[in-house]
């Protein structure tokens, strides 16, 4: 835990080495946002359709993947709906003709065999503000940006990463922003931000369909950092089936941290309706 804890300190040491002259322009004080006090949320990833929209309505915030619905059913999701947009992985997202840019690519992700890309790139930046706009204007009310831990391995990308959540804030000042963990970047935008799916909460996926546990520890340490930062903590962490060992390590730690919590499958294609039981 220690030597975890130290690499991630020697991290955000560097992201605040890259985020120095952008730092003036990249915490824009737009004053206390207000924070969604969720208590029962979903994340889901598959596909949407009338039975999914009735389970969907029993919780107060659902993260969607913005391929897998349309506007006409986001009209009958009576939750805050948030889009599910990746900013630091290339996934082939194309909504409303709006389409990736090529090379622009600076890794590569072998457990999920994805790019990792530049988010510092203008081509890049331009993707991601376009594909904000097109998601909004389908009917969301929110994003989560996923894979801002790319400036973990990267960590000249902080400014870019900072950048796209301050123009999102900017543009849409009554959006629920969320971001998925994101440690290394929070002293920069925890201000613009609404809550942080802190996610691997307990148990994590190492690789396609194989879950396994997580550090307790550093869960607790990251989940107390994040609360004096006044972020709302949502918890995600994955089992194979309600009741099993790892859904139990989910649920009996954010509940000794006083989060909520949702626990799926290991690619979120399935609501389990027990996670409504907190």
């Amino acid at each position: 835990m220690e030597k975890r804890a130290l690499l991630l300190l020697a991290v955000a040491i560097s992201v605040t080495v890259a985020l120095v002259a952008y730092h003036q322009m990249s915490v824009q004080p737009y004053g206390a946002q207000p924070r969604h006090k969720s208590t029962a949320f979903a994340v889901y990833y598959g596909p949407v359709n009338s039975s999914i929209i009735q389970v969907l309505n029993q919780f107060s915030l659902v993260v969607l993947d913005p391929t897998q619905v349309n506007s006409s059913q986001l009209k009958e999701i009576k939750a805050v709906k948030v889009a599910y947009i990746d900013l630091g992985e290339l996934t082939n997202v194309s909504i409303s003709n709006v389409t990736p840019p090529p090379v622009v690519a600076i890794g590569y992700d072998s457990q999920w065999s994805q790019y990792i890309v530049n988010v510092s790139s203008p081509a890049w930046q331009e993707y991601i503000k376009s594909l904000v706009a097109a998601v909004m204007a389908m009917g969301f009310q929110g994003l989560l940006f996923d894979d801002v831990d790319v400036v973990e391995l990267y960590p000249s990308t902080a400014p870019g990463v900072v950048e796209i959540i301050n123009w999102t804030r900017a543009h849409y000042p009554h959006a629920v922003i969320g971001i998925n963990r994101g440690f290394a970047i929070l002293d920069n935008v925890s201000r613009l931000i609404d809550f942080v799916l802190f996610e691997d909460y307990g148990t994590e996926v190492t690789s396609p369909g194989k879950v396994e546990f997580s550090d307790p520890s550093f869960v607790v340490n990251m989940t107390h950092m994040l609360k004096a930062h006044n972020v709302t903590v949502l918890a995600l962490g994955y089992a194979y089936h309600p009741g099993d060992a790892y859904w139990d390590t989910v649920v009996s730690l954010a509940k000794s941290q006083g989060v909520p919590y949702f626990v799926s499958n290991w690619n979120l294609s399935v609501i389990w309706q027990e996670n409504l039981r907190q």
